[in-house]
């Protein structure tokens, strides 16, 4: 099976493509600014602010490979400031990245794909953990949810939207310690999840037969927690 992970060059991207590959998927990982190597994953460049370069991708993997059974959406970014001081086109920005850019792959991949699986990552911010510093994070995320659970009702793919809280990612360690130390204890999160944790759960949730498309990754009184939503 061929799986495409969009905006895969982070730690959890790259991780997760490796994870993927040795369960013996081919996978392809799509870049904007970092390219990297990995054994036997092919990485290609993609803007997801760009509808040609979204078009021009699908297409380059599809005949490459002849199809593209699961699509992943990771690219994300966030600007935390107070919402007093976050601009326009600060909140554009992550709006257009986020939300916009998951939207148009989704439409990409439903125009050519039947069939096949689709993971938004989205994050318990959409739900419940957002703060007054990223609100344009949170209503992006908050947006991926909606659009996925209409998306999967409405379409000949399978949308699924995966919900992690804080993952311990090298974004998150380089994070100054006592605001995320403040931050876990804001939403009650004893532990960071791990991204081994977060691998097994999006294959778990790939193969599973159940309908239901929203699922919460957080940590519940010191172990995972997988919740349908």
């Amino acid at each position: 099976m061929n799986v495409l992970i969009v905006g895969g060059s982070s730690d959890i991207g790259k991780s997760l493509a490796t994870f993927l590959r040795q369960k013996g998927y081919n996978v392809i990982v799509s870049f904007n600014l970092h390219p990297d190597k990995l054994n036997n994953i092919e990485f290609v460049k993609c803007n997801i602010k760009d509808e040609t370069s979204i078009e021009n991708t699908f297409k380059y993997v599809i005949n490459k490979y002849g199809n593209i059974d699961i699509l992943i959406n990771m690219a994300a970014i966030s600007n935390d400031n107070y919402f007093l001081d976050k601009t326009k086109e600060e909140f554009m920005n992550v709006l257009e990245v986020n939300l916009v850019g998951t939207f148009l792959l989704n439409k990409t991949y439903c125009k050519y794909m039947r069939k096949g699986i689709i993971i938004n990552i989205a994050s318990t911010d959409g739900i419940d953990t957002g703060s007054i510093y990223n609100l344009d994070y949170s209503a992006s995320k908050a947006g991926i949810i909606n659009m996925s659970r209409i998306l999967n009702n409405n379409t000949d793919n399978k949308v699924i939207c995966i919900c992690p809280n804080w993952i311990d990612s090298e974004s998150t360690r380089s994070m100054d310690k006592e605001y995320l130390t403040n931050e876990l204890k804001r939403i009650n999160q004893s532990r960071l999840i791990t991204i081994d944790e977060l691998n097994n759960s999006i294959y778990q949730i790939i193969n599973a037969e159940e309908k239901d498309n929203v699922y919460r990754i957080d940590i519940k009184e010191g172990a995972l927690w997988i919740e349908k939503i």
